[in-house]
């Protein structure tokens, strides 16, 4: 860049222009999805021609309130689960389950909302059907392997969630899933991010064989738990390639496909969650490429496209599955501020009484939680933000009650 100083020329460095923020990003692409989303009418609350994907953008459209902040895009988030309520009176897809729970994570009392009691009526009824949830699981067989994987990943994050008493059974159901997942299915990368995501948030990744012996597909032969992060970080494609940091969509690699939008959310949201149990140097390289790859893959409108260099369909689905991603891969400096104040449970800016009787509940449910990151915190557990629910965010509930009392008693003289 050149400069003109009183006649003469100066030479002065190139100045590289400052990428946006994830919370600037976040903010463009929750934007134009609140503004095309439908608000009157029977399809109120969801998206043209993509009524059933409604789950998934509701879900990043919570996600989009915690990084910004904005009330539109709760609004909006709470008008798909309206629709979500009434379309599926009580059955649920695994992604309008878990769209439920992101609400659930962010209402003024986490342990007692509607949306919470949604998903809870829903785990009930399922286990107390006439097939039980074993059944109800079974008929995921009928369908693309990865198809199923994903529905029962989001389904299995959801029974934890509102701990389900067949939560575990979800989570088998899920594995087994997995198993029978290869290159002959629709999206088997994807499925195997999906998985990895669920699975790594609800239990050890163990030694526990993914297919039992002469079941599943081949692919699966003795692979465990443990075996999950080392697969899903070969597929993603190397530093200096074409695409890097992207992943490719089948096991095989087959004609070099990759950077398909979807196929890298997934992936790079199981390696998140693994990070998040087992941090890792090489693991936190491969988020970070996946990370770059990702925000390049939004377009200055916030649409988002089938394929990383913006190119292919665009759907809104994509949007909201970015936008989950995008809330889950924050790291310092990306947010202007914390969205979220410590102890301010319904994100209104300030701690008063409402937060505070949500605030004991909060912290008893999470108490002894080890894996608290931002935005969430444990649905606002984490006090001291230190990454884990202890003795000590009970002592800075403590000073807030005092606090909050200290302001409502008048003074001497007044």
């Amino acid at each position: 860049m050149r400069y003109t100083f009183g006649g003469e020329v100066a030479q002065t460095a190139t100045l590289e222009p400052v990428p946006p923020s994830i919370g600037e990003v976040a903010k463009t692409v929750a934007d134009s999805l609140a503004a095309e989303q439908i608000k009157d009418g029977v399809g109120a609350g969801t998206w043209p021609n993509e009524a059933d994907f409604t789950g998934s953008i509701v879900a990043g459209m919570v996600s989009a309130h915690e990084l910004t902040g904005e009330s539109a895009h709760r609004s909006s988030a709470e008008l798909g689960a309206d629709y979500i309520i009434w379309a599926a009176q009580g059955n649920f897809y695994g992604d309008e389950a878990f769209a439920l729970t992101r609400l659930s994570q962010i209402a003024t009392d986490p342990c007692d909302n509607p949306w919470r009691t949604a998903v809870s009526d829903f785990c009930y009824n399922v286990k107390h059907s006439v097939d039980g949830t074993e059944g109800y699981i079974s008929g995921f067989a009928d369908i693309d392997p990865s198809t199923a994987v994903f529905y029962l990943a989001n389904n299995v994050v959801a029974a934890f969630y509102v701990k389900a008493e067949d939560r575990q059974i979800w989570r088998h159901g899920l594995i087994d899933s997995l198993s029978r997942v290869d290159d002959s299915s629709s999206f088997p990368v994807m499925a195997l991010g999906a998985a990895t995501w669920a699975l790594a948030q609800t239990g050890a990744l163990d030694e526990t064989l993914i297919a039992a012996l002469g079941q599943g597909v081949a692919y699966w032969d003795a692979k465990t738990l443990s075996d999950l992060p080392g697969l899903l970080r070969d597929h993603q494609v190397p530093d200096g390639w074409p695409g890097a940091g992207s992943f490719y969509w089948q096991f095989g690699h087959a004609n070099g496909n990759h950077g398909y939008t979807e196929d890298t959310i997934f992936a790079t949201r199981g390696l998140i969650a693994i990070s998040r149990i087992s941090p890792d140097p090489g693991l936190e390289s491969a988020i970070a490429a996946a990370r770059a790859a990702l925000l390049d893959g939004i377009g200055a409108d916030g649409k988002v496209s089938e394929l990383l260099w913006q190119d292919g369909l665009s759907y809104y689905v994509y949007a909201g599955e970015m936008l989950e991603v995008l809330s889950e891969m924050v790291v310092p400096g990306d947010l202007d501020s914390e969205m979220v104040v410590p102890g301010d449970l319904d994100s209104d800016g300030d701690v008063d009484l409402d937060d505070l009787t949500s605030l004991v509940t909060v912290l008893i449910d999470n108490f002894n939680a080890s894996d608290c990151s931002r935005p969430r915190w444990c649905d606002g557990a984490d006090l001291d933000r230190n990454g884990q629910v202890d003795a000590e965010d009970f002592l800075i509930m403590e000073d807030m009650w005092l606090e909050y009392a200290g302001q409502e008693v008048p003074g001497p003289g007044e």
